[in-house]
């Protein structure tokens, strides 16, 4: 396990000791007491019942997680891994002059033009350069020797895959919104986190069992991170299908849609949900077995959209290269 994964689990044991010891009775010449700061208040010996959440609590549970999940998701994968951040909209907007007040950066360049904040989405786009139409990962001379292909180099899984590291950050990215909405909910710290790190497991199980093998990738093994062969059933299932089919829209639209992966919900509300009969008219011919090295065979579901196979000995240089960057 990696050391975020390490350093999570300790702050997440050290949080659920605090809520269990921060406030046990003292015993304290025969009397119960309850320790508060310096003082000792001394308290009649009552019998104490652990508080429970209430059945509204406990029903909502799931679903709000689910929702939560979702809309993380979603943000991550849009503004994050796609850069989207990196444009001029109002957040960025706001960032700038939180930065500008802050930190004294300027709003415009030297030129006059907009001063953006810029930020890396882990080798995101290059994944999205390296995948052809038919969700396989292209392999030629040309583009191996491209600083986007090289930046995957470093990785077995070529930005594909959840590390135990990802896990952890991701974990720590539904804090700030899974502690107070489920507060609400009646739960305590100890009873938030014993739904959302199963919760947070499972997404990471569910996206290594798709990712890395619908683009022609190993199964990820325990040692890197949530192994993929723990749910591999679930590749023979109509759940499967649909997060395969929807998240090779999103590559076939360029990244512009489809950004949910696992938790579909985010997009249906927002309006960035395009499906199947839409997309499946925009996909590229890709070239055949004979015209360039792929990385592996995509794992796939019977019956999905399949990609035009350019004929024998008729592929180009141009169709070599993926437009999916775009």
């Amino acid at each position: 396990v990696e050391p975020m994964m390490r350093f999570t689990i300790l702050v997440v044991g050290f949080s659920a000791a605090h809520t269990f010891v921060a406030r046990m009775p003292q015993r304290i010449n025969g009397v119960d007491t309850l320790s508060s700061g310096s003082d000792i208040m001394r308290v009649p010996r009552v019998a104490t019942q652990p508080q429970m959440v209430s059945t509204i609590g406990a029903v909502s549970a799931l679903p709000t997680l689910y929702a939560l999940m979702s809309v993380n998701e979603y943000c991550t994968h849009r503004w994050y891994q796609h850069e989207e951040f990196n444009r001029p909209h109002a957040f960025q907007r706001f960032c700038q002059r939180v930065a500008h007040v802050l930190r004294s950066r300027p709003l415009l360049k030297p030129d006059g033009r907009n001063n953006l904040i810029k930020i890396h989405g882990g080798g995101h786009v290059e994944h999205h350069a390296e995948t052809y139409d038919d969700m396989s990962l292209k392999k030629d001379p040309k583009w191996r020797k491209s600083k986007a292909a090289a930046s995957l180099d470093a990785d077995a899984f070529r930005g594909t895959a959840f590390t135990w590291q990802t896990t952890g950050l991701m974990t720590i990215q539904m804090l700030p919104t899974t502690l107070p909405v489920f507060a609400l909910l009646g739960f305590r710290l100890f009873q938030t986190l014993a739904v959302l790190l199963p919760g947070m497991l499972l997404h990471a199980l569910v996206w290594n069992m798709l990712h890395p093998p619908m683009h022609g990738l190993p199964d990820v093994p325990i040692s890197v991170g949530a192994p993929s062969t723990w749910l591999a059933r679930l590749r023979n299932t109509a759940y499967f299908r649909y997060i395969y089919e929807n998240h090779q829209g999103h590559h076939v639209l360029g990244g512009q849609a489809n950004y949910n992966v696992c938790c579909p919900l985010t997009d249906h509300i927002l309006g960035t949900y395009v499906p199947v009969p839409v997309w499946s008219k925009r996909m590229r011919p890709v070239p055949g077995p004979d015209a360039t090295e792929r990385w592996g065979v995509p794992v796939e579901p019977a019956g999905v959209p399949q990609a035009p196979v350019i004929a024998a000995g008729k592929a180009t240089e141009r169709d070599l290269t993926p437009t999916a960057l775009a």
